[in-house]
């Protein structure tokens, strides 16, 4: 039998902005617990948490980390993650696993970017939300005006949980509100604001409290679950962790008895054809899981880590994956703690664990042991950010595809493509740094050295005008059977996005039936490779009017280059242009450098669409040619000094300007020449 059941686990996450004391902070609660002897650290590389060998040399999380302790009868896991919004996948991941997120704030530098993303995250998702003010002890530190910020910015449903002593160093001690039935003075207005805030769900409580009723425990414990559910009270703790764990226990107290349990989880399942609808999480019933995370361990392999929301598993267990028909056998389940796992036999419902060496395993799939409904995959934020890649050594081409597939099974913010267009292979990320770390694992992991440089923006080519009647003959004759083939073309503009057509215009046996498809093939096979730079030719429509058969010469490869290279004659009288993509830019800035970035997007050949509010932050929305935003992540965070964050999305092809076509063209054709040298 398992130690503790589903009603007794508490699932949370430490989010917040980068170098908030995340990680400090999580080792102190284990340390406090007594889950560990010793309090690691970051700075002496000793952190259960920081253990990859890039965050020791870095000192800050690049991936999510997972591990558990127990505090006053519950048993609770913590996921710590990183904080730079380079990394916000995994935040995001771990977001789908837990009840309650706990966001850390410095109390020297209060309300940051990623403390704004990591809050609207989790309130799309209805978890739990807590504030927590880290580093209230240091020099600077002002946890006093920490809150009222976080009141003024995310509303009235902010109340300070306990209170400190004093700012700074000046702290010594802080006091749990609740457990201050005869508070007085400034104590007992602060109690007073967070009792409201956690009664306010129940009307017939919050009148007996008005009232000077006594509430029983067992009310408040109700209450304060049922407030955090529904986001009507965010409680704020302040602790100074590194100080004697100021702070810490009355979290993890707070953990323990307040925050919900996975019974409160909030998931959905999804049928194909219908729409998605709420599962019931249950400590019985089918087991039913969802994946959250997929790493490789070198020693263990694949680890593939699940949030149980229904039943439970025993050893060994035949454990479907998104309902295949051949199930896999599980001889142990791990536990994870910090980079070490346990082997445990049984699993109970709504724990956090992993499974080894199951390849086929991906993130968001659904685990159980038989056909269920599928859990609702995970929506992640779209990688923006792109670089081609290869290897430097020849003969690793393969070697580094491999390597880079297993980066991207273990980050769904890292996706790797192939782009036929521009025969390259490009990885895409949330920012430059996420790129980087990826390129220095492929060293460190998979012994791969790569280089990296931006993609080549996939141009296309169209026309603007009609050409008409254009002919083109192909006559070879070089002994024995000769090659005979003419054709008569019309090239015809089309509207933006609707492709290629071919028309056979032909009435009557100019041409014979079967060798009409060679001249579409051939048109197809020119307009692929481009005419003007290189680049697929596109939205146009070639009509087939007229032409001759040689009834000896004439053959399929003869008006394959037939129509080739009438295309080519037609397209050159049509007008040709360059089309460039335009991408959807959204950029989210504090006021006060709106005027910087409207500047910039318009010295980016962009124009400004509008904006709106969000919270103290504004919204620009604004179209711009993709190739004026592939360094953006960079460029963006030297304006704004890292306050703004963006998103891109395409929205269509439009005319580049002819100055900058020039050079695109001129661009291409040294790159042909260069090659042809080689």
């Amino acid at each position: 039998m398992a130690k503790y059941k589903t009603e007794d686990i508490r699932n949370f996450v430490l989010v917040g902005h980068g170098s908030t004391g995340k990680t400090t902070l999580a080792e102190a609660i284990l340390f406090a617990a007594g889950a560990t002897k010793r309090m690691g650290s970051i700075d002496d590389g000793s952190s259960l948490f920081d253990f990859e060998p890039d965050e020791k040399e870095r000192k800050s999380s690049i991936d999510l980390a997972i591990a558990h302790c127990s505090w006053e009868g519950k048993e609770l896991n913590v996921i710590d993650t990183p904080g730079y919004l380079d990394f916000i996948g995994e935040p995001l991941s771990a977001m789908q696993a837990v009840e309650t997120v706990l966001i850390a704030v410095d109390a020297s530098k209060g309300v940051e970017v990623s403390t704004r993303k990591h809050w609207d995250a989790a309130g799309a998702l209805g978890l739990a939300r807590a504030f927590v003010i880290t580093k209230s002890d240091a020099d600077y530190g002002k946890a006093s005006e920490i809150v009222e910020s976080l009141q003024s910015t995310f509303g009235t449903s902010v109340a300070l949980a306990t209170v400190p002593d004093g700012d700074g160093p000046a702290m010594t001690k802080v006091t749990d509100l609740l457990s201050l039935a005869d508070a007085t003075g400034d104590l007992k207005e602060a109690r007073g604001k967070l009792m409201e805030a956690i009664v306010s769900t129940d009307d017939a409580l919050l009148e007996r409290y008005l009232g000077d009723d006594a509430i029983k425990p067992e009310e408040l414990t109700g209450a304060y679950q049922k407030a955090l559910a529904a986001g009507t009270v965010v409680p704020v703790f302040v602790v100074a962790a590194r100080k004697n764990l100021m702070g810490v226990k009355e979290v993890l107290s707070f953990l323990s008895a307040y925050a919900p349990n996975p019974l409160a989880a909030k998931v959905r399942t999804v049928k194909k054809g219908e729409e998605p609808k709420a599962f019931e999480p249950s400590a019985g019933g089918k087991f039913a899981a969802r994946v959250f995370k997929v790493k490789t361990d070198d020693y263990v392999g694949k680890i593939s880590f699940f949030k149980v929301y229904a039943g439970t598993a025993k050893v060994p267990f035949q454990m479907t994956i998104n309902n295949a028909t051949r199930p896999e056998r599980v001889t142990g389940f791990l536990r994870p703690m910090g980079k070490e796992t346990a082997t445990i036999e049984e699993v109970v419902g709504g724990d956090i664990l992993g499974v080894a060496k199951i390849d086929s395993i991906a993130f968001g799939d659904t685990l159980s042991d038989g056909q269920i409904d599928q859990f609702e995959r995970p929506k992640m934020p779209v990688p923006m950010v792109q670089q081609a890649i290869e290897p430097k050594a020849r003969g690793d081409e393969q070697k580094i595809v491999g390597a880079v597939r297993k980066l991207a099974d273990e980050d769904p913010t890292f996706m790797v493509s192939h782009s036929e267009q521009t025969k390259q292979m490009v990885i895409s990320g949330m920012g430059q740094l996420h790129l980087d770390i990826k390129v220095a694992r492929l060293a460190s992991r998979f012994k791969v050295g790569a280089t990296t440089k931006p993609p080549k923006i996939p141009y296309r080519e169209t026309i603007t005008v009609p050409a008409m009647d254009v002919e083109y003959t192909h006559k070879k004759q070089t002994g024995g059977s000769g090659q005979y083939a003419r054709v008569v073309i019309n090239l015809v503009p089309a509207a933006r996005g609707e492709g290629y057509e071919f028309v056979d215009k032909i009435f009557g046996g100019a041409i014979d039936l079967s060798f009409r498809p060679s001249v579409d093939k051939g048109i197809q096979n020119k307009a692929a490779e481009g005419v003007l730079a290189g680049y697929p030719v596109v939205d146009f429509k070639a009509e087939l009017i007229d032409g001759k058969t040689h009834p000896v010469d004439s053959k399929d490869i003869a008006f394959q280059v037939a129509g080739r290279e009438a295309f080519k004659k037609a397209f050159a009288l049509a007008k040709p242009v360059l089309i460039e993509p335009i991408v959807n830019l959204e950029v989210v800035v504090p006021s006060k450098f709106m005027g910087d970035i409207t500047g910039d997007i318009s010295g980016r050949r962009g124009r400004v669409l509008g904006m709106d509010s969000l919270g103290d932050m504004q919204v620009v929305k604004a179209q711009v040619p993709l190739a004026e935003v592939q360094s953006y992540s960079t460029e963006l965070r030297g304006l704004t000094g890292g306050e703004g964050y963006y998103s891109i999305e395409l929205s269509h092809y439009d005319v580049v300007p002819g100055s900058i076509a020039q050079q695109v063209i001129a661009a291409a054709a040294k790159d042909k020449q260069e090659k042809a040298e080689e």
